[in-house]
């Protein structure tokens, strides 16, 4: 997720000792005059199984923001350190990770989990404690929980953008989507942006992942004529699917993807099953966008590149959701600061209240700016490494999309035009 001319790469983090075992977990001060302890943030998010991408993702998010915070003197004398808790990607598991992490960390924020935290979220913000999730489940995007905050986009503005690009770059486009849950929530609002442009997919399938041949409804998808695929499925999917798909048609149309199509594992499964020259000219994207540099952004890259418990930690420099983890860490450093406390019940209104503009805000890209400021009797606006979080009702902050192309010396997708925000939402 990634100048941006990042790489997607998905890496396992490897945990410093020092946050992995931390003695005194679960400190917290409520009087804002720390004792020097630690403030533990839990990062939930599968760490084994399929999707352990997720996990070294949030974690390379949080190392960054964590040191950042206490590279510049931590919070009202406290460091913070991350406790990792595996989902393994499964609702059970997911429910005994929040349960142990509230439990046994006493976490003064959390970060995630993405597609879990339908299971996960509600067990962290009944305890009172600020969960910024990664979930895109457009169920979220009215919830009115006063601890939970998503800074990555909906999958309802993923699926908006998707068809916004289709109806506006193809003529028959198809979507080929697979039956799981995180990819289908893309689907409902693709389908409307399209009949809201005027115009209709030459076909419309949902696949089941994991199956060993698609060959019946690829025939089908063929005898539409169909000029671009409009897609997300995991890469062993994808592989068999596109692979077939070329083997049947003779050619590949134009294939249009979500984030997913932008992770490393992605990319490798199908590039190893169509061939780099027809990954280079076919496959596209459509992720939540990433300025390419920005003041912030510098911050984010220079102490991401000091993580020596992250493998090549340059592969996360434009990763749209280690870079929310990171600024949902130094959104609540900043929160805690202006409360004067560290409590979750006290600090978390202060949350929309350092990124909200407001006539006479200070605008501070970092914590240590942030911290200057607000020492000073300032009242800031913190603009993130992603960009302005512009938080709005639902606790949700809107998003830009960019389209993307597949970088050959990079192997990663590269942003080549941005879709705003304005277009999407309006």
């Amino acid at each position: 997720m990634q100048a941006l001319l990042r790489r997607f790469t998905l890496a396992p983090v490897m945990m410093a000792a020092s946050a992995l075992a931390v003695a005194g977990c679960g400190s917290s001060s409520t009087g804002g005059s720390g004792s020097g302890g630690t403030l533990n943030i839990g990062v939930i998010y599968p760490f084994t199984g399929s999707n352990a991408d997720q996990g070294a993702i949030g974690m390379a998010g949080c190392l960054t923001g964590v040191s950042a915070v206490n590279g510049a003197g931590g919070v009202l004398g406290h460091k913070f350190v991350c406790k990792q808790f595996d989902t393994k990607g499964d609702p059970a598991d997911a429910t005994s990770a929040a349960n142990q992490m509230m439990a046994s960390a006493t976490p003064v924020m959390v970060i995630g989990a993405s597609d879990d935290a339908v299971t996960t979220a509600p067990i962290v913000t009944a305890a009172s404690v600020p969960n910024f999730a990664t979930i895109g489940d457009p169920h979220f995007d009215h919830q009115t929980n006063q601890y939970f905050y998503r800074i990555t986009p909906s999958d309802a503005l993923q699926g908006v953008a998707l068809g916004y690009w289709a109806a506006t770059h193809f003529s028959r486009p198809a979507a080929v989507f697979t039956s799981d849950l995180g990819a289908q929530t893309s689907v409902p609002p693709l389908r409307t942006e399209m009949a809201k442009l005027g115009h209709k997919l030459a076909a419309d399938v949902t696949l089941a992942p994991g199956a060993s041949s698609y060959r019946t409804e690829i025939a089908k998808i063929i005898a539409a004529n169909p000029d671009a695929l409009v897609m997300e499925m995991d890469p062993q999917s994808a592989a068999t699917f596109l692979s077939e798909y070329q083997q049947l048609a003779g050619h590949l149309p134009v294939i249009l993807g979500t984030q997913r199509t932008s992770n490393s594992d992605w990319i490798q499964a199908v590039l190893g099953a169509i061939g780099p020259a027809n990954f280079s000219k076919y496959v596209k994207a459509i992720t939540p966008y990433v300025p390419p540099s920005s003041p912030s952004h510098d911050v984010y890259s220079h102490w991401l590149l000091k993580q020596s418990g992250v493998r090549d930690p340059s592969q996360y420099e434009g990763h749209p959701y280690a870079i929310a983890d990171f600024d949902a860490i130094t959104v609540t450093a900043l929160a805690m600061v202006e409360a004067h406390s560290t409590s979750p019940t006290a600090y978390n209104k202060f949350i929309t209240k350092v990124t909200a503009a407001s006539p006479g805000a200070v605008r501070v890209t970092s914590y240590a700016d942030g911290l200057r400021q607000l020492k000073a009797g300032k009242t800031i606006q913190y603009i993130g490494a992603g960009g302005t979080l512009a938080f709005n009702q639902y606790h949700s902050a809107e998003r830009a999309f960019s389209f993307d192309n597949y970088d050959p010396a990079s192997k990663s997708m590269s942003p080549v035009s941005v879709i705003p925000g304005s277009v999407l939402n309006g």
